[in-house]
């Protein structure tokens, strides 16, 4: 396994805002999320530091915020790890999923603005030219902005607070996964639909796109007994 699944090292961006360390956090946080970190996979603080362009130490205060988010674990030699997780676990997360993403769906089809579609159709644009592409890595960044635009545009206080650490759990299991083409055009399929459900304002349509989206993505060997029934 590589020590690091970007395809290129890169430093952060010079227009980027914010307390280095925070950066720093916002960088991990989103490779984890759109799964550009595998289960298991060691991530030494230097190596990230290196890959970056910082010094050590604000690599170190955003990693010990991701663990204490459950986002990473520690070995006893303090080298942090990405987390493997059980069936359990991954069933889990598709529950909670289908309760809080299908409730910010609904509400964004009520609450939904002009822009946030627009960025919504760039998201669902995006997926599908990775998809014909097979280009699983823009394919997942475009998914998971696709994603959180959903829960923005909802307009609930606190859910990206509530998603993010789901998301950071649920992106390296992804791409372990790795979709195949076919997989990724019936995900975009399922992306177009909700969009169009958010055109018509039809939270019931939104809903049920959303969940056949969060089901056929469900990380395979999940406990589906543990799943709600739709």
């Amino acid at each position: 396994m590589t020590l690091l699944t970007r395809a290129d090292p890169a430093p952060l961006a010079r227009d980027a805002t914010g307390p280095l360390h925070e950066q720093v956090f916002r960088r991990l946080r989103d490779d984890l999320m759109a799964g550009r970190f595998a289960p298991g996979q060691k991530l030494p603080l230097r190596a990230l530091a290196q890959q970056m362009g910082t010094s050590l130490m604000p690599v170190r205060d955003a990693v010990q915020r991701l663990e204490s988010l459950g986002a990473l674990t520690s070995t006893p030699g303090r080298t942090m790890v990405v987390p493997e997780l059980s069936p359990k676990d991954r069933a889990d997360l598709t529950r909670l999923r289908l309760v809080l993403e299908t409730e910010a769906v609904a509400a964004a089809a009520v609450r939904r603005s002009e822009a946030a579609l627009a960025e919504l159709g760039a998201d669902c644009a995006a997926m599908r030219q990775a998809a014909a592409a097979g280009d699983t890595t823009a394919f997942l960044a475009a998914n998971l902005r696709f994603h959180r635009a959903i829960a923005a545009a909802a307009q609930i206080h606190f859910l990206a607070e509530v998603l993010d650490p789901l998301w950071m759990r649920l992106g390296p299991m992804v791409r372990v996964q790795t979709p195949d083409q076919a997989n990724m055009q019936r995900t975009a399929i399922y992306h177009d639909d909700i969009l169009l459900a958010l055109l018509r304002r039809d939270a019931a349509a939104a809903v049920a796109a959303m969940r056949r989206d969060i089901l056929d993505g469900a990380p395979r060997g999940a406990a589906s007994d543990t799943l709600p029934e739709a």
